[in-house]
């Protein structure tokens, strides 16, 4: 049997770019796409299902390359207006980052986070990310670092019906505020290496699981919190699982001054240097990787590094500009020839949100409205991250790639009338608009609705477990 979705505003792969076929139809056999044009070759049977996408945009699903599930949601109140803890903390994310993160997180228990888990990857499906990389936590997060956490964590993920590369973090120390603005670092106990070991294990064990929707990554928790050996080693282990690699950094000035104080290097040149880079290593966030945080100021030789080592960083806007901080820029980035994906980080988990503000804030970076374009973004926000994954198949609606698809409202007020569907999507829609969205050619949200999750039950186990936590956060 095979899938005519038809009569939609379709976003299609043509010659190594999205573009619109105005009524257009995709053919869906099994898990994959087979045709996509403005007609089919052949004409539906009697058996196959027929899908009328009249008033929607058919667009490839999002891939989500940096989130965080099981502690996020109890960050909220915490974190969306935080300030300084210190008067001699001028950066922006001083007190978030190094105090308020970390005394939710210790807060927070095993159940809490499965459960926690559960609603984000349900939001992640209603709002269209079909492919999400799910960083989990911490060791200090409550279990201790046990792994049972994480494989709790990805099947709850598969039973949505998601895509999903999980990454379990693992570091050999952690940090903390200390008074003055300064940042205290503590090593665990084996510098970390008994947490290395369970995730390497789950990393090996459990990739390609669930038909090949379930997938892993090495996960080297903040590049501040790992030493040389700790990084060396992450490679050596990718390189002969054919694993990715995805670390945080450029988080914060701190982070910077810490880097260049213990290695004598810039935070480039250390992720060089331990043999990081790489095009299957994602660099999360990517905001300070200068002494002034401006892109402009990477030297030629950290350029060449990013650029020709074909490492992806990752945009994460939203969390970023409401802490009162922008990447300056990622059109610089993009000048520059340094690929680019984009990411939720935290809530909300809708990449329509974060498309705009990379767009936007792009823009007032940059004091143009000439750059950032819509359809830059939109790229970047799937084909970005499908081919830091190494996977051409995702991102995309062409014969031969994975039927990962969302379908979205434009016969709506809001919607009417839609002259560029790229200009819709990013600078207009939201999660909201979403009607449908298939992974593997299956329907997991059908008008708006997640269909493997019951809301209201899902969202009272939550504030049942928000409320448990909130009462363990010492601050």
């Amino acid at each position: 049997m095979k899938t005519y979705i038809q009569n939609g505003t379709v976003i299609a792969w043509r010659n190594g770019r999205h573009q619109v076929i105005p009524n257009g139809v995709v053919v869906i056999e099994n898990d994959l796409i087979v045709e996509v044009g403005a007609a089919a070759s052949h004409p539906p049977g009697p058996g196959d299902q027929q899908l009328d996408a009249r008033g929607r945009i058919v667009a490839p699903g999002f891939v989500n390359t940096h989130l965080h599930t099981t502690d996020t949601l109890f960050t909220k109140g915490y974190l969306e207006e935080s300030t300084n803890v210190s008067n001699q903390a001028t950066e922006t994310n001083y007190g978030t980052l190094y105090k308020t993160l970390p005394a939710v997180r210790h807060a927070c228990d095993p159940q809490a986070q499965v459960i926690a888990a559960e609603c984000a990857f349900a939001e992640l499906a209603r709002t269209g990310s079909t492919t999400v990389v799910e960083m989990g936590y911490d060791y200090e997060v409550g279990g201790d670092g046990d792994i049972a956490i994480t494989q709790q964590v990805a099947e709850t993920a598969m039973r949505i019906g998601l895509r999903c590369w999980s990454a379990p973090r693992f570091r050999a120390m952690h940090y903390g505020h200390a008074p003055g603005g300064k940042v205290w670092y503590e090593p665990y106990p084996e510098n970390g290496r008994q947490r290395f070991r369970d995730c390497v294990d789950f990393c090996i064990g459990w990739d390609g699981k669930f038909d090949g929707r379930l997938h892993t990554m090495l996960a080297p928790g903040q590049i501040d919190t790992c030493d040389a050996d700790m990084l060396r080693e992450t490679r050596r282990v990718a390189d002969a699982h054919q694993l990715p690699i995805h670390v945080h950094a450029g988080q914060s000035p701190s982070e910077y001054a810490r880097i260049r104080a213990e290695h004598g290097m810039s935070t480039v040149a250390f992720m060089q240097s331990t043999g990081m880079l790489g095009p299957d290593c994602f660099i999360g966030h990517g905001q300070i990787m200068t002494a002034d945080g401006d892109m402009d100021s990477l030297d030629a030789n950290e350029v060449a590094a990013l650029r020709d080592s074909q490492t992806t960083v990752v945009h994460l806007p939203w969390v970023k500009a409401r802490r009162g901080g922008v990447i300056n820029s990622i059109h610089k980035y993009r000048k520059l020839g340094i690929r680019q994906s984009l990411g939720t980080d935290t809530f909300p988990f809708d990449m329509f949100n974060d498309m705009r503000m990379a767009a936007t804030v792009c823009r007032i970076v940059e004091h143009s409205a000439d750059v950032a374009s819509s359809l830059d973004v939109f790229t970047m926000a799937t084909v970005g991250g499908a081919d830091g994954l190494g996977r051409p198949d995702l991102g995309r609606l062409a014969a031969g790639c994975k039927a990962d698809i969302v379908f979205v409202r434009t016969d709506t007020f809001k919607a009417a009338p839609s002259y560029d569907p790229f200009m819709f999507l990013v600078l207009s829609a939201t999660g909201d608009d979403v009607e449908r969205v298939m992974v593997d050619g299956k329907t997991i949200v059908e008008n708006g609705r997640v269909l493997a999750v019951d809301m209201p039950t899902a969202v009272a186990r939550l504030n049942e477990a928000a409320e448990r936590v909130r009462r363990n956060v010492v601050l």
